[in-house]
């Protein structure tokens, strides 16, 4: 009982603190806990296939051989929606919402396999958004870094004044309503479930509670109960959030536990243990029937999905390419992000990019980038721009959907392409002498050149522009149409020019003239 109550705190310990790190990487307070992404078991996996990291798939090797060793450990002390539904949970019985509520569930293997199966071969097709949501890192991440951040800066803000050591924040760029009630709405399922019964969706929907799961149910030195020990008083049953432990038949579903201790802690006669059952037990007989309808019906659904999953998937993805920002203006993707494709194939929209953004301009996307991306991060050049020395999103992107560049290969990555709209600048409209966009461009890709009456406009070296949208933050011009310089997006992230080698071409051809301002 002791043992079990110190593992118990210890569970509360690390678990608070897994917590507190990921909302201090997800505000932006910490960008270092950021890191703590990749050891994520959804993210590790997704990174080991895509980057071929090693240290990715020892992560993932790690919190799987843990389940397969000792039961579904990562559950209650690395997932931070774990950790959120445990408080939910605790605040329900301080309130007596869920008192003496818990009990024994029944196991719901196949729905939580189906739901698996569904969101995997979806992702496989190319839609991966269904299982971003399901997946429990990723659901939190959304939360945080959308709708949390938001209420975190405007509560800071409320500060500044009134508080000396509180400095203001920059607003982030608004959150599309549809993501955002989307994901917040599941969230706030997933919180009040756990209020009024536990880890109702740990062993319902959670892909990553449903592989774990398989695992544990073939665990070394899983949880159990001693049948010689238990005296069926039942309070392990009161205490227990995943409703796996049956006292009438003195037993213990390893496949739903998610080893949170409490079970341990408060029974007063050691019957809960570590290690399988002894062998000399028989489990209880089940009543014969002539036809398991439910296991006819569960591979009939599991077919069915399995036909229409992956079609439905490249259905959806095939949508990317119809997706505008904007004005009609085609999404700017991250950089690292390499090709549309890939990307939306990789990117489960966890946000943590999105909130340590120092350029204020990611966001989640709403049809920018079709159906297939909703919640995926997106450049938005009217709040913010990306910053030149900036590689933030690159760095920390836990699934590798974004690749992480060097200080050179970011310099040079173009992800996104200037158009100048002659029609709609100002030193053509008004007459007035402007030259922001080439002033801010940090790889002279915007040049001023002769125009009339000694004024000089903006001519566009292309392959020296990276995408990054100085040009277009800075543009006094406002209007329904846009602005006088737009960035569009490009379906593939190649490398830009060099300056020197171009702009010294540029200029050994340029002939002279009074009026050129250099």
């Amino acid at each position: 009982m002791l043992k079990f109550r110190l593992l118990k705190y210890l569970r509360i310990v690390v678990s608070l603190f897994v917590l507190a790190g990921f909302l201090a990487g997800f505000s932006s307070l910490a960008v270092w806990c950021g890191e703590a992404a990749k050891g994520e078991f959804l993210p590790s996996f997704l990174r080991a296939l895509t980057r071929f990291s090693i240290v990715s798939l020892v992560l993932f090797a790690v919190v799987a051989a843990s389940a397969l060793l000792a039961g579904r450990f990562y559950c209650s002390f690395c997932c931070p929606l774990g950790v959120m539904q445990d408080i939910f949970a605790r605040l329900g019985r301080l309130v007596s919402f869920n008192r003496f509520r818990y009990k024994l569930q029944p196991n719901l293997k196949r729905t939580r396999c189906l739901v698996l199966l569904i969101a995997v071969l979806l992702a496989l097709g190319g839609w991966i958004v269904p299982l971003g949501l399901l997946d429990p890192y990723s659901l939190f991440g959304r939360n945080a870094a959308g709708v949390g951040q938001a209420l975190f800066i405007e509560g800071n803000n409320s500060l500044y004044g009134r508080v000396d050591s509180v400095v203001p924040l920059e607003p982030r760029p608004e959150v599309p309503l549809l993501p955002a009630a989307l994901a917040g709405g599941l969230l706030l399922a997933v919180l009040g479930a756990a209020a009024y019964r536990g880890r109702i969706f740990c062993n319902t929907l959670c892909p990553v509670g449903a592989v774990l799961g398989l695992l544990a149910r073939r665990a070394f030195f899983p949880l159990g109960l001693d049948p010689d020990k238990c005296m069926r008083c039942g309070q392990c049953v009161k205490v227990c959030k995943a409703g796996c432990i049956d006292v009438r038949n003195r037993r213990l579903d390893t496949e739903r536990c998610g080893a949170c201790m409490n079970c341990g802690a408060v029974c007063r006669f050691g019957a809960i243990r570590f290690g399988r059952r002894p062998e000399k037990e028989v489990p209880p007989e089940e009543p014969k029937q002539e036809v398991d309808r439910g296991r006819r019906a569960f591979l009939a659904a599991a077919g069915i999905s399995a036909a229409l999953a992956l079609p439905a998937g490249r259905l959806i993805r095939h949508s990317a390419s119809s997706g505008k920002a904007a004005g009609g203006v085609p999404p700017v993707m991250p950089p690292g992000a390499g090709s549309r494709d890939e990307f939306l194939r990789r990117c489960t929209g966890c946000g943590l990019c999105i909130a340590n953004c120092t350029g204020h301009t990611l966001k989640p996307a709403f049809l920018e980038y079709g159906l297939a991306g909703m919640g995926q991060p997106v450049l938005s050049f009217e709040v913010g721009k990306c910053e030149f020395e900036c590689r933030n999103c690159s760095n920390l992107c836990p699934t590798g959907a974004l690749k992480k560049l060097t200080a050179d290969e970011k310099h040079h990555c173009r992800i996104g392409e200037v158009r100048y709209y002659r029609e709609r600048c100002v030193v053509v409209t008004d007459g007035t002498s402007c030259g922001a966009c080439a002033e801010h461009c940090p790889t002279g890709a915007l040049q001023m050149v002769p125009y009339r009456d000694h004024l000089t406009i903006p001519q566009v070296v292309e392959e020296l522009c990276i995408g990054c949208g100085c040009c277009q933050y800075i543009c006094p011009v406002s209007g329904a149409e846009g602005k006088a310089v737009m960035v569009h997006g490009v379906a593939e992230q190649t490398r830009a020019a060099d300056p020197h080698r171009v702009l010294e071409k540029t200029e050994t051809e340029q002939p002279e003239t009074e009026e050129f301002p250099f």
